[in-house]
């Protein structure tokens, strides 16, 4: 059987994982390396990822010289990934109540809930069945949430790899 063809948007907790050494960054990074060859992120999961490198430096889990590395690899993917791709506006008001919405009903913070709402309308959303795009995420209750909003998602930290 065929991989289907599809879209993988790796939201911040998975980027980490494939661009920062971790004792359970092998799933993650070896999905975005092999399984998945139309992979992007969103600009807010992007400046999150970014966030979460620095604080892994400033909190020395990190050398500066790996934050740094890491931060311009994925700067490098993220400006070839997402040249052409438009995602939703997340500074227009109704957005921002469907995302309260999302927020309130699963008890995921603002920043997960505007990746639900890309994922269901940003520009890979008119993907279908097998090429329904997938999230990655190592933040399970964010899988769960998006799950629940009829998204495909995976876990990276403990759910078998999607085919």
């Amino acid at each position: 059987m065929s991989t289907p063809c599809r879209a993988t948007c790796f939201d911040a907790s998975a980027l980490v994982k494939v661009w920062v050494d971790e004792p359970d960054c092998g799933a993650a990074r070896h999905y975005f390396n092999t399984q998945s060859p139309t992979k992007y992120t969103t600009p807010f999961c992007y400046f999150e990822t970014l966030s979460a490198m620095k604080l892994k430096w400033l909190r020395g889990v990190i050398a500066r010289e790996v934050y740094l590395n890491a931060a311009f690899a994925l700067t490098i993917w993220f400006q070839a990934s997402a040249r052409n791709v438009r995602d939703i506006d997340l500074t227009h008001p109704p957005t921002f109540l469907r995302a309260k919405e999302i927020v309130e009903r699963y008890e995921v913070d603002l920043s997960d809930a505007f990746q639900i709402l890309s994922l269901k309308e940003g520009f890979f959303s008119p993907l279908i069945n097998d090429s329904k795009t997938l999230l990655v995420t190592a933040d399970e209750r964010l899988a769960n949430a998006a799950m629940a909003e009829g998204l495909n998602a995976w876990y990276c930290l403990s759910w078998p790899m999607p085919k």
